[in-house]
């Protein structure tokens, strides 16, 4: 397990500046992707812009199928469209390229004790997925929790009401759900990064055979695969779970 430079390392608070880094880098890959889509629009698609127009029409399917009305979905479309792809360029990161460096000195102001240093054998990262570390997935999950409440209390009788029908063990959902929700990500994206470094490791035959390439191409091919489905999972459930506290149009 490799180390992470902390900010705010020794407090109860500490702050992974790799995950915040590569967070924003995302966010940037996304920007600079639309950006490029919409920079010469044409009546008659072309090359990225007719990418971006089919993920455009697949959002809106899935909100669709998800929401209550119409209404509903012009509302949702923004936030669904923006998490669909910014998980998808996520997810992908680890996959391209992951980086890191070896320390052989402590750094303790970054959180990076000798300890630390010893269990990573000096390894620190500092180029991963961000949808690889447990408290982002949980954080986007809690946000989504939130929202979902935020939308339900604008019509706070039936928002009450809810909880208890059809069962008020419907309530446990409230903490099971955003719990699955986040680390159902994290757990695919992690397990695939982490079993791609194990291949990574695997001894050369005769010292320059690379006996582990095989695995990790197919492992790699696997992987996009799971990385682009759980962008789409966990913006559907998203849409599912905000579309389920949006009361609009219901009476009692």
């Amino acid at each position: 397990m490799p180390a992470f430079p902390y900010l705010f390392a020794n407090t109860f608070f500490p702050i992974n500046l790799t995950t915040i880094a590569m967070m924003v880098f995302a966010g940037l890959v996304v920007l600079i992707a639309l950006r490029i889509a919409v920079r010469k629009l044409d009546m008659h698609p072309r090359g990225f812009q007719n990418v971006m127009e089919w993920a455009v029409e697949f959002t809106a399917t899935m909100a669709k199928d998800t929401m209550p009305n119409e209404q509903v979905v012009q509302w949702i479309m923004p936030l669904a469209f923006t998490m669909l792809i910014f998980l998808f360029v996520s997810n992908w990161l680890g996959l391209i390229a992951t980086v890191a460096i070896h320390l052989h000195h402590p750094v303790p102001a970054l959180g990076i004790t000798a300890e630390k240093l010893s269990e990573s054998k000096g390894e620190v990262m500092l180029f991963d997925s961000p949808t690889a570390n447990m408290s982002m997935t949980l954080g986007l999950a809690v946000m989504v929790w939130i929202i979902a409440h935020a939308r339900g209390l604008r019509h706070p009788k039936i928002w009450l009401k809810h909880f208890v029908s059809p069962s008020p063990l419907a309530i446990l959902e409230e903490i099971t759900n955003p719990l699955t929700h986040g680390m159902r990500l994290y757990g695919n994206i992690f397990a695939g990064e982490a079993l791609i470094g194990i291949f990574l490791g695997i001894p050369y035959l005769f010292g320059w055979v690379p006996t582990g390439l095989p695995l990790l191409l197919v492992w790699l091919f696997y992987s996009g695969f799971v990385s682009t489905i759980q962008a789409y999972v966990f913006s559907i459930l998203m849409c599912l779970y905000i579309g389920n506290k949006s009361f609009e149009g219901q009476t009692h």
